[in-house]
């Protein structure tokens, strides 16, 4: 299998059916009310539900409760659940993590995020994968701020986890991100964005067509 290509921040339908005709792998949806391209998990269920078979639908969430997770992931039928802690990742203690598990179980997978500069605890044992992700202190993700690549492809060397890379990538910085890193995936948002919440969708085919062609 070649690079999994993660296209994030999706907020209204027209884009989710146009970048879903171009085949990533999976498409995100923030479900943090204060993102710039926050939508709600009703809007996600009527989006998605003519999607083709095996484009993961990836929930992104951020400090909510495992019961606000569960209900979204039951309206909008979620295969991910993307965590973001924030303003700190060592927010969460072990006994939401469990109780994170247990809900999530059979139901759908865990990505964790995890800023290099900030965070040095090893994630939850559960965990499907890690999203590697540049750190402001104004907003969980989509910064567009580019990851330390040397730093994070010591991480994906040392990791027995599946990891994505995220931070700062676009079209035309992809090909070099991915030989430098070498990760199991890649996910892009603010990078092929006409605006925020509003796809640049001939960024984001160029985007997917350098990805497969790596």
């Amino acid at each position: 299998m070649g690079i999994f290509v993660k296209i994030c921040g999706l907020a209204n339908a027209a884009d989710v059916a146009a970048v879903a005709a171009l085949k990533p792998d999976a498409l995100g949806f923030v479900l943090w009310p204060k993102s710039k391209r926050a939508v709600r998990p009703e809007q996600v269920a009527e989006w998605t539900r003519d999607l083709p078979p095996g484009l993961l639908k990836v929930g992104v969430v951020v400090d909510e409760s495992v019961a606000d997770i569960r209900r979204a992931v039951d309206v909008a039928q979620l295969d991910v659940i993307q965590w973001h802690g924030f303003p700190s990742l060592g927010k969460a203690d072990a006994g939401f993590f469990q109780a994170l598990e247990k809900t999530l179980s059979g139901v759908s997978k865990l990505w964790k995020v995890v800023r290099l500069d900030r965070e040095t605890t090893p994630p939850p044992a559960f965990v499907d994968a890690l999203v590697l992700d540049s750190y402001s202190p104004a907003a969980p993700g989509g910064t567009g701020q580019t990851v330390d690549w040397t730093a994070a492809r010591a991480f994906v060397a040392a990791s027995r986890t599946k990891v994505l890379l995220a931070g700062g990538l676009r079209a035309e910085n992809i090909a070099e991100a991915i030989r430098a890193v070498r990760p199991w995936g890649v996910d892009v948002s603010s990078g092929v964005e006409a605006q925020p919440g509003k796809k640049d969708l001939a960024a984001v085919k160029r985007f997917i067509e350098t990805c497969r062609a790596m």
